[in-house]
């Protein structure tokens, strides 16, 4: 079984964010604020978020093919 959820630094390594940190948390920030992503983010203590991987992903990819656009 693979696993389903992430705290928020295994994501960065997961994903290969660790020498770009910063951009990683404005894609969060978007994520945990897209109403069709959301989900995906829990803050199940005040430090430690974690984040759905499969969710993320999905989201990477769907933030790639809209960047651009205006209203997203």
């Amino acid at each position: 079984m693979t696993q389903a959820w992430m705290a928020k630094d295994e994501a960065i390594v997961f994903f290969g964010f660790q020498n770009h940190k910063p951009t990683f948390q404005v894609l969060l920030k978007k994520f945990k604020e897209h109403k069709d992503y959301k989900d995906g983010y829990r803050l199940v203590t005040p430090n430690v978020p974690i984040i759905n991987i499969q969710k993320f992903d999905e989201f990477l990819l769907w933030h790639e093919k809209n960047k651009y656009r205006r209203n997203k």
